[in-house]
């Protein structure tokens, strides 16, 4: 997992988990109090029911689920990255498929980061950012090393 040309692949999908960690933690943070225009926004996400059938969630229960839809994901592309770098094999080929899949993930992570840009939101954007730059190296280095 951390041997040569891997471990830049493999501290990405580590920061991509605490990112998620993060991620969470501000999910689960206090709002803000005594701000009346947060209190009517949040009032009326909750009461503003969205009918799907037999389930009828309300606009805030569509956001916390799509929030917490970023941890799992982020955990998972994480976890899934780890374990490729620990079970590819040793050599050429192992590598090879760690640089495509860090070239997969720096795709995402960018489209990420273009997400938050244009949304501005600040801290998914500068952590994904950082993310992403790491999977640009675990590209970039162990190609430039071997030419």
């Amino acid at each position: 997992m951390f041997r040569p040309g891997r471990r830049l692949f493999s501290i990405a999908c580590i920061l991509l988990i605490l990112v998620a960690l993060a991620h969470t933690a501000g999910h689960f943070s206090p709002p803000p109090a005594g701000d009346p225009a947060f209190d009517a926004m949040d009032r009326a996400m909750k009461g503003y029911v969205i009918p799907m059938g037999s389930m009828s969630p309300s606009f805030f229960d569509v956001v916390q689920s799509l929030s917490l839809t970023m941890t799992v994901t982020l955990l998972l592309l994480g976890a899934l990255g780890l374990a490729t770098a620990g079970a590819a094999d040793a050599g050429d080929a192992g590598d090879a498929l760690i640089r495509r899949l860090a070239l997969v993930y720096l795709v995402g992570t960018a489209a990420l980061v273009a997400v938050f840009a244009l949304y501005r939101i600040p801290p998914p954007l500068f952590t994904l950012a950082a993310v992403a730059v790491t999977f640009l190296l675990a590209v970039v280095v162990p190609a430039r090393r071997r030419s």
